[in-house]
């Protein structure tokens, strides 16, 4: 029958697809009503209120372009019915049936999509629904659906006749080994990260292509260009992580945060030219990433480290100030003069490496000797000896200790978050000895490094 004539006969069907979808959180909100349960003969009933939810969930869509009614009040009520549907997640986790990680991945995954499309919305930009979105609601709704027949509750032995059908699929799904609710659960939320990161691309690149005002050559190199500068800022975020640890005490998971800092300030570097996105605004940030993790957050690990070793309040923020300051004028000197093959003075990622192994060796115990260590990097920082930069020292006769300081430094790492299980073997010291070679550097002639 035409759209047309069925609209003519009955002119209420523009509300149908409406109607339709409100129906599906009038469902939801019995299934709550419903739950938990502890009779099969609710459990049965809440599943056929959720088989009916789910198959609105299709039907609204089909009958608004079907008859030609979608409206703008559709718009709203058919994505917040959805919204709804999903809460149905909270009474599994309050039967059991679901762990709580889980639900927080695909609750969070909805509203942090609801938040991507008001704030596309804004800019005049719809996001539409994607393959993955499809897909994942193909795999959630029926998954949600078994977990809600997989609830262990008492049998009730006269059921009416329409309800013994599903109760015999719910007895063969109580069958099932626990592998495979695990496997169709992590398989969901799979799917669910999946579709979130499509969405969001999706979104990123709507928003850098407005931005560069559809110029998408210009927009592919904005978007390039966060990565390098999101590698910087999570050095960064290490670096403010590892004040608070500091301050508490935790030193050793400090100076782990501190340490993998300084992979990323490497990997944020070597990202920025194999991607060719080179910016004043990422060597800012690289710039900023620096001050934080290998001279503000380093100057409280020595601080917390000579107060708790000797009890000297007054020594332990003299010698924090003293190398955050030098770490601080170091960088402001390099960014002045640039990129070379040498630097003038100890880059600061050596020197904190250096006084952070020194706070956590075994064998470095006195809190003057370290005092003293500390006092000496600090004046290498801001001297003016030329080191030969990192990229280059591969080339150097110190090419050897590339591997062994590679093992030494993911062994300390280990070592550094607590694994009591893995013997020691002196990682800290051995790691300290290579990167203390480095000091040597300047003793070598320029063709050594050509």
């Amino acid at each position: 029958v035409p759209s047309f004539l069925i609209m003519k006969l009955w002119p209420q069907t523009r509300h149908l697809a409406n109607l339709i979808s409100f129906t599906r959180i009038i469902g939801v909100v019995c299934i709550f009503w419903i739950t938990p349960y502890s009779q099969n003969f609710w459990q049965l009933i809440a599943l056929h209120i959720y088989i009916v939810v789910c198959f609105t969930d299709f039907l609204d869509g089909w009958v608004a372009r079907k008859l030609g009614i979608v409206s703008d009040i559709g718009k709203i009520l058919d994505p917040l019915a959805d919204k709804i549907l999903v809460l149905v997640f909270l009474p599994l986790l309050e039967m059991q049936a679901i762990t709580s990680f889980p639900v927080f991945i695909i609750l969070a995954r909805e509203f942090a999509i609801m938040g991507l499309r008001v704030a596309s919305a804004k800019s005049g930009t719809i996001i539409g629904a994607s393959l993955s979105g499809k897909i994942k609601t193909a795999i959630t709704l029926p998954v949600c659906g078994i977990l809600l027949g997989r609830v262990t509750v008492l049998e009730v032995p006269d059921l009416p006749f329409f309800l013994k059908p599903l109760n015999e699929l719910v007895k063969w799904v109580h069958i099932w080994p626990t592998w495979v609710f695990n496997a169709l659960i992590w398989t969901m939320v799979a799917v669910t990260l999946w579709s979130f990161f499509d969405y969001f691309g999706s979104f990123i690149w709507q928003y850098f292509t407005r931005q560069a005002g559809g110029d998408e050559e210009k927009a592919k190199f904005n978007i390039r260009a966060i990565i390098p500068n999101t590698v910087s800022f999570l050095n960064m975020s290490f670096g403010f992580l590892a004040v608070g640890l500091a301050l508490v005490g935790h030193i050793h998971v400090a100076n782990f945060l501190l340490l993998l800092g300084m992979l990323f300030d490497i990997i944020d570097g070597f990202l920025a030219r194999k991607l060719n996105v080179q910016s004043k605004w990422g060597e800012k940030i690289d710039s900023l990433a620096d001050m934080v993790s290998f001279g503000i957050a380093p100057g409280f690990v020595l601080f917390t480290v000579i107060y708790l070793q000797s009890g000297l309040l007054i020594s332990g923020i003299g010698f924090g100030l003293l190398f955050s300051g030098s770490v601080i004028y170091r960088l402001k000197r390099f960014n002045k003069s640039g990129h070379s093959s040498h630097f003038e003075g100890l880059p600061a990622p050596i020197g904190a490496a250096i006084v952070l192994l020194s706070s956590v060796s075994t064998l470095i115990t006195s809190p003057y000797l370290l005092m003293g260590i500390f006092t000496f990097t600090s004046v290498l920082m801001v001297s003016k000896i030329r080191y030969v930069h990192i990229s280059y020292a591969a080339k150097t006769k110190l090419r050897f200790i590339r591997i062994p300081s590679f093992i030494l430094y993911n062994l300390s790492l280990i070592n550094l978050i607590g694994f009591k299980d893995q013997p020691h073997l002196y990682s800290y010291e051995g790691l300290l000895f290579f990167i203390s070679l480095y000091l040597i550097t300047p003793l070598f002639k320029l063709e050594d490094v050509s």
